[in-house]
């Protein structure tokens, strides 16, 4: 792959910004004859025409229009990997996007252990449930819900425990109860906005015939566990987002019948978002954060396996 002349492409880019031989040699420190001969040796290796030139204006071509679209993204990918090397050891600030639902069930109850460890540093949290583009926002971290594969980044996977129902305990009434699956029939189904959840987990379990299209949709998990704590219904929803109500009781998990997903939560990052010490030091604390929660929820649900046997013996043995 031949690679042309970067000044070349600086020359280029500078000028097609600014739709002047002029402002582009000003930018650059340079003559604009200097920008013109830049620019015709990058024509001439391409044996491309990149501007329309007049005595008064300067126009893009179409093939220019399309170069210039293509190569933009490198240049901005250059400068923020030179701001964020120029800024190492003197940045207090760390950006990440996530959803709210992330935000309030697992980041906010996890951050106060990093900001003790690193005093001063701020963490500045954007909500959206949009893909965000982290070099041309600014952002340092993202967080995404998918199957882990984003090319051209960095991922890691934080949360990927199993999906279980979750509802309040005022929900199940005592005369009629909730033994299996099937008298999932009988509630709301409450969902996120991608409503795919429920229909995944009763297809885990072998039912086909359960009507998973009704029932409220919220734009994220967090709507969804509001409304299972106010009564509306049963959510689908990752354990680890829920660990405090089910602990303190605040909501019930029915049926202990948890499924594996083919989606987790990740942590998403450009390469040169680490290239700053404190971005670096976040990265490491919540994939270890994340880690440890997992493997604390896995001995919780052994110990709650255990249990449920063990009351199922005890039943056995006093018939």
């Amino acid at each position: 792959m031949k690679l042309p002349p970067l000044q070349a492409l600086m020359c280029f880019e500078s000028a097609a910004r600014h739709m002047s031989m002029k402002a582009a040699a000003e930018e650059l420190c340079v003559t604009p004859s200097a920008v013109s001969q830049q620019i015709a040796k990058l024509e001439n290796m391409t044996n491309i025409r990149l501007f329309f030139r007049t005595p008064r204006r300067l126009e893009l071509t179409t093939e220019g229009r399309i170069y210039l679209r293509a190569i933009r993204p490198a240049f901005s990918q250059i400068a923020e990997a030179t701001q964020r090397l120029m800024n190492e050891g003197k940045r207090n600030k760390v950006t990440v996007s996530c959803t709210s639902g992330f935000a309030i069930q697992w980041l906010l109850p996890q951050l106060p252990s990093f900001e003790k460890a690193n005093p001063g540093v701020e963490v500045q949290i954007s909500t959206t449930n949009r893909r965000v583009d982290l070099l041309s926002e600014g952002i340092d971290f993202a967080i995404r819900h998918g199957a882990g594969n984003y090319p051209g980044m960095e991922s890691e996977c934080l949360v990927n425990d199993g999906l279980l129902p979750i509802c309040s305990p005022r929900l199940i009434a005592p005369e009629e109860g909730l033994s299996s699956p099937n008298d999932m029939a009988r509630y709301t189904l409450l969902h996120d906005e991608h409503r795919l959840d429920w229909g995944v987990w009763f297809r885990a379990l072998g039912i086909a015939d359960v009507n998973t299209d009704t029932g409220p949709v919220f734009v994220d998990s967090n709507g969804v566990i509001e409304a299972a704590i106010a009564g509306k219904g049963i959510a689908l929803v990752r354990s680890a987002l829920v660990r405090e109500e089910l602990e303190s009781g605040m909501l019930i998990n029915p049926l202990e019948m948890p499924i594996s997903s083919p989606i987790a939560y990740y942590l998403v990052y450009e390469e040169s978002a680490i290239l700053q010490r404190i971005s670096r030091r976040f990265r490491d604390w919540i994939t270890t954060t994340a880690a440890a929660r997992n493997e604390h929820s896995d001995m919780l649900g052994n110990v709650r396996l255990h249990h449920r046997i063990h009351q199922r013996q005890k039943k056995m043995d006093q018939c």
